[in-house]
């Protein structure tokens, strides 16, 4: 009976974890001017409606779950494009996109396509705007309960696309960029669940870039290569399985050329990713290049023989970019997860279950004229005040009386867009 009873609770346990968890894939791609017409890439060679097919096979081939790309044209309609007719090409509505950003400016623009069956998106922020501009967004697990208990797991995505070149300056620029990414991550942000991924354009791991984020003065706030390869990348025969770039030997006019030699895209993690201390951990092992079989050192990636994808996919490769996209896997738990984050507003604190009356105080506030909204567990609106908050006001009372008892989301939100959330519960007082 004894014995009837501890198997009963290990498949208890055992079911539990396995409803719990779930695995999510992650692809970063330069796609290589798509839908950016320029004097050497142009409609002839570099037609983005000519890439639609190679790219939806990729996409079908790798399956991400998030897809943060880099090198789209600055026009909404090539993102909108892209999303309607190679991600959701057979699966109409699977995939969802985040907001065009540029306040930058620039002819290329970074975005990010999610699986919305998995995630959906929080908010976004530009992060940096020196060159181009670095976005973070903010996204969440929905996991299946989470319309009744409202319990999820956060994942920050910053997609980046740092300055190209050699040259000192071209340097000087890709450390201006990440530097001021991680001052906005101390800034606003901290330590949490975080990717950087994107062509970061270095050709080693001493550049002052790349040391900016994984060599960052809070150690708690550094980045992490998941497959902790150092050293010098750019010409380097013995990194050939890591090199991302050059798919091409022979020129097209817009594709850069020199075979694969150049370590250029990567995906990197927090500390919490890499250890799953926080509801997202790195599968070990699932860091890839799809297309680099680590025989093509500066060769073309179609050159001879190629097993690390089937030869259709090798030849889509080829034909979309002179880049490779970079994956990998991570674990997501969410059991114990909860709607806070982290606190880019300052110190807030809710009396939590609440009845009649919803108190909230505040401390050590960063900004003035702060917007409060509550939502019902839908995403309804049911409350909202602007500009209620300043740095002199400690606390804020809020009449409830005539709000159902239930779960709630209570929304603190700056005029640039930072927010805070929390779950709340109304109960009857019975």
């Amino acid at each position: 009976m004894i014995k009837t009873i501890l198997q009963f609770c290990l498949l208890l346990l055992l079911s539990t974890q396995l409803i719990s968890q779930d695995t999510l894939r992650v692809m970063t791609y330069n796609l290589l001017n798509y839908g950016n017409i320029t004097t050497y890439c142009t409609t002839s060679n570099n037609s983005f409606l000519d890439k639609e097919q190679p790219l939806k096979r990729v996409v079908e081939y790798v399956n991400p779950d998030i897809f943060g790309v880099v090198e789209l044209g600055s026009n909404s309609f090539v993102q909108q494009r892209l999303l309607d007719s190679v991600m959701n090409a057979n699966q109409p509505g699977k995939y969802k996109m985040a907001t065009y950003m540029n306040q930058s400016g620039s002819d290329l623009i970074s975005m990010i396509y999610y699986n919305s069956e998995k995630m959906a998106l929080h908010s976004q922020f530009s992060i940096n705007q020196e060159v181009r501009d670095i976005v973070l967004y903010r996204l969440y697990y929905r996991s299946p309960d989470l319309a009744t208990t409202a319990d999820t797991a956060f994942l920050n995505c910053i997609v980046a696309h740092l300055k190209a070149g050699s040259t000192s300056a071209d340097q000087q620029s890709r450390a201006t960029m990440t530097s001021n990414a991680m001052q906005w991550i101390e800034n606003h942000g901290g330590t949490g669940n975080y990717l950087f991924m994107g062509d970061f354009n270095v050709q080693s791991s001493s550049e002052q870039s790349y040391q900016n984020l994984t060599n960052y003065a809070n150690s708690s706030l550094r980045f992490k290569d998941p497959i902790n390869k150092t050293g010098t990348w750019n010409n380097n025969s013995s990194m050939a399985a890591y090199h991302t770039q050059s798919t091409h030997t022979s020129s097209n006019g817009c594709a850069s050329t020199g075979g694969m030699d150049d370590r250029f895209d990567f995906i990197l993690a927090s500390q919490k990713v890499m250890d799953g201390t926080d509801h997202y951990r790195y599968i070990s092992g699932s860091y890839k290049v799809i297309g680099n079989d680590g025989n093509h050192y500066n060769q073309a990636i179609n050159s001879g023989g190629n097993s690390s994808a089937p030869a259709s996919i090798i030849s889509d490769l080829y034909q979309l970019s002179d880049h490779l996209p970079i994956i990998l896997d991570l674990e997501v738990n969410q059991q114990g997860a909860g709607l806070k984050d982290f606190s880019p507003i300052g110190d807030i604190s809710v009396v939590n279950p609440f009845q009649n009356e919803l108190v909230i105080f505040f401390n050590n506030l960063k900004y003035n004229d702060i917007t409060i909204s509550i939502f019902s567990v839908e995403g309804k609106l049911v409350w909202s005040r602007e500009n209620v908050i300043s740095s002199e006001k400690q606390q804020f009372r809020i009449e409830t009386t005539n709000f159902q008892s239930g779960i709630y989301i209570l929304r603190i939100m700056t005029k640039d867009g930072l927010t805070q959330n929390y779950k709340l519960i109304k109960t009857s007082g019975l």
